[in-house]
């Protein structure tokens, strides 16, 4: 049932999830991360809105590296939106409006798809 939001902090428990979940949501994030604290209350408002059809994996920078690593992130905050094991949407940073349309976007490709 969607709605769940698990931590993971291997490849291979990533890859597997994205092939056994439709909709999943990445949010990769660090405890260090001021940008990323800044933005978290947005992210769990956002995906309240979208939690019927979505799932969330939060990957903690310093427990996740291995799936930090795997999936080339640059910089934190960093979300990723997957749809039937494709990646359909992402955004860096913490600008709210970017955040808005990352989960705005996630949700309509979800539903044209």
């Amino acid at each position: 049932m969607p709605g769940e939001i698990i931590h993971l902090t291997k490849r291979q428990e990533l890859k597997e999830y994205i092939k056994t979940h439709p909709a999943v949501i990445i949010k990769f994030t660090a405890t260090w991360c001021g940008p990323c604290q800044s933005i978290k209350s947005h992210v769990k408002e956002y995906f309240d809105q979208i939690k019927e059809h979505f799932d969330m994996v939060i990957v903690d920078a310093d427990e996740g590296s291995d799936i930090c690593s795997f999936c080339k992130v640059r910089g934190f905050p960093t979300l990723y939106s997957y749809i039937n094991k494709e990646m359909v949407a992402s955004t860096i940073g913490a600008d709210l409006d970017d955040l808005f349309t990352f989960f705005s976007s996630s949700f309509n490709k979800l539903k044209s798809s």
